[in-house]
C-alpha cells in the first residue's frame, strides 16, 4: 500500500449520534474494514497551523540520524524513504537512542522560521494524510486499534516565567478503540506521554459522527481529547498549569483513508511498512542547556517523539469496574494470569497468587493497600482467578484506584517473590463514571497478567 502525501482538514457537519451496538462474527480478514468502521473524527482547533501529514512526505525533509549529544550515526542513505529508513535494523543494530533530525534547531514560537515551511504540512500542500491504524488482536475475542496521526511539528506551550517549552520536531499522538468480538466497546483518548483516559462508548462523554468517535486534537500540540476545551495535562513548578486547547475547526474523517498495519511486536515489517522496523525518534534531540530545565524538564525546543510502533501488547489507560452492590464490604478482582508465569512459578516454588488492591484518599494522596490471596494453579495454560480483597477503609475514607498482581511463596505481602506493576482503575456507574468512586468495586479484567521476571 502506498502513502499519500499530507493532510487537508475538510468542514463537516457533526453529527453526534447514539452509536448501535451488536455482537458480531470475525475474523482476520474483517480487520481492515474494522479499523474503518471505528476510525475516529478529527476536529482539529480553528487556529491550528501543523496538520497532520504521512510518514512519506516528511522523511525526505530529514537531514540525519544523530545521537542526543549531536553525533550523526554514519552510513545513512542519502535521502530517507519508507523502504530504507530501518537500515540498521536489518544490519542488527539499535537504533532506539537515535534521532531522526532536520537541519538545524528550528524553532516555532509562535511562527516557523524561514526554510522550514515544510513543517506546516498541509497549510502549504493539500492532499489527504493516513491515520495509521495498528491493529492488535488480543485473548477474549479482543481486537485493540491503535489510530495514531503523524504531524511534521509540534508547537510548545508559552508558560508565565518559564517562556516557550516544548517546540519539536515531528509529533505523534493516537487514541484506541479497544473492540470485543467486532463491537466498539471503549475508547481512550491520550495526550502526551500517556495523560488521558478510558471510556465506555456508552458513556456521555463520548460524542460520535455515525460509527465514528470524535477526537479534538490541542492546538498546536495535537493531544488527543473527547471534548473542547482546556485540558490540564502538565504543572509547572506546581503552580502554573500546562493545558491543550481544543475546539471546532477544521475537521478530518480519517477513516477515508486508514493505513492498515498489522502489529508485529518484535519487527519484521517489510516493503513500504519497512519504515515501522524503525525505533528511535521522528524529530531532533532537544535542547537541555535552558536555564529551567532541571525544573520543567524541557526547553523551548525539545526532543521528537519515539517510533509509532510501541508495546501495544498492554491494557488501556484503565481497567474499567462497577460497583460491589452485593458486597459493600468487599472488593472482587477476576483476572487472568498468563500461562508462562504459572509455568515459571511452578519451577521457583511460588504457590500463591496475590491481588493488591491499592487505594487513596480523596483528595488527599494518603495511600493505603490491601492484599489477598489464593493457591495458585500449576497450568501451562491461561488461568482465571477470582480474589475477594477487604475495602480501603472501614469508614468508607478511601477508595481503589489501582491493581496489581503478585506471585508469592506464601499467603502473605512480604513472601511475594514479583508483581506485575499497577493498573489504574476506574468505576462506572451506569454509563458514566462517578466523580467520588465507591469504596467497594468488582473488576472483570480481560487483559492477561502476563511480565518479566
Amino acid at each position: 500500500m502506498g502513502l499519500l502525501g499530507n493532510a487537508v482538514a475538510c468542514m463537516l457537519p457533526i453529527a453526534v449520534v447514539a452509536q448501535a451496538y451488536s455482537a458480531v462474527s470475525l475474523n482476520r480478514r474483517d480487520y481492515t474494514s474494522l479499523a474503518q468502521t471505528n476510525a475516529p473524527l478529527i476536529v482539529y482547533h480553528p487556529q491550528e497551523l501543523y496538520y497532520a501529514s504521512s510518514i512519506e512526505y516528511m522523511l525526505p525533509h530529514y537531514a540525519n540520524l544523530q545521537n542526543s549529544s549531536g553525533v550523526v550515526q554514519p552510513g545513512a542513505p542519502p535521502v530517507f524513504n519508507v523502504t530504507n529508513l530501518d537500515y540498521l535494523f536489518q544490519e542488527g543494530i539499535d537504533a532506539s537512542n537515535l534521532y531522526l533530525s532536520v537541519a538545524g534547531q528550528p524553532k516555532g514560537s509562535p511562527y516557523i522560521p524561514a526554510g522550514y515551511e515544510y513543517l506546516y504540512s498541509s497549510k502549504t500542500i493539500g492532499t489527504t494524510a493516513p491515520i495509521y491504524a495498528f491493529i492488535v488482536p488480543k485473548a477474549n475475542d479482543i481486537v485493540d486499534i491503535y489510530y495514531w496521526q503523524f504531524c511534521p511539528y509540534n508547537l510548545g506551550k508559552n508558560a508565565p516565567i518559564v517562556g516557550w517549552t516544548g517546540d519539536h520536531v515531528g509529533d505523534l499522538e493516537y487514541m484506541m478503540v479497544r473492540t470485543i468480538n467486532g463491537t466498539a466497546a471503549t475508547v481512550d483518548y491520550h495526550a502526551h506521554s500517556n495523560t488521558g483516559s478510558t471510556y465506555l462508548v456508552t458513556d456521555p462523554t463520548v460524542t460520535w459522527s455515525g460509527t465514528h468517535p470524535i477526537v479534538y486534537t490541542a492546538n498546536g500540540s495535537h493531544g488527543m481529547w473527547p471534548s473542547v476545551g482546556s485540558h490540564v495535562y502538565k504543572q509547572i513548578l506546581g503552580i502554573y498549569d500546562l493545558t491543550d486547547e481544543t475546539g471546532n475547526g477544521a475537521q478530518w474523517p480519517t477513516w477515508e483513508n486508514v493505513y492498515p498495519i498489522n502489529y508485529l511486536e518484535n519487527g519484521g515489517y517489510t516493503g513500504d511498512q519497512a519504515w515501522l522496523n524503525f525505533n528511535g525518534y521522528f524529530g531532533n534531540p532537544g535542547d537541555t542547556s535552558c536555564l529551567f530545565y532541571s525544573i520543567v524538564g524541557e526547553c523551548e525546543f525539545s526532543g521528537g517523539p519515539n517510533a509509532p510502533n510501541r508495546d501495544f501488547t498492554g491494557p488501556p489507560l484503565y481497567t474499567l469496574a462497577s460497583k460491589n452492590t452485593a458486597n459493600p464490604n468487599y472488593s472482587v478482582y477476576t483476572f487472568q494470569v498468563a500461562a508462562s508465569a504459572q509455568v515459571w512459578a511452578a519451577a521457583n516454588g511460588i504457590t500463591y497468587v496475590a491481588a493488591h488492591q491499592h487505594c487513596v484518599a480523596s483528595p488527599s494522596s494518603e495511600s493505603t493497600d490491601n492484599w489477598a490471596f489464593v493457591p495458585i494453579v500449576a497450568s501451562a495454560a491461561v488461568t482465571s482467578y477470582n480474589i475477594t480483597t477487604a475495602r480501603c477503609a472501614t469508614d468508607f475514607s478511601r477508595y481503589p484506584s489501582a491493581y496489581e498482581v503478585g506471585l508469592c511463596t506464601s499467603a502473605a505481602q512480604s513472601a511475594c517473590v514479583t508483581t506485575s506493576g499497577l493498573r489504574n482503575i476506574k468505576e462506572y456507574v451506569g454509563n458514566s463514571a462517578p466523580t467520588h468512586p465507591d469504596k467497594e468495586i468488582i473488576v472483570n479484567d480481560l487483559d492477561i497478567w502476563t511480565w518479566s521476571y
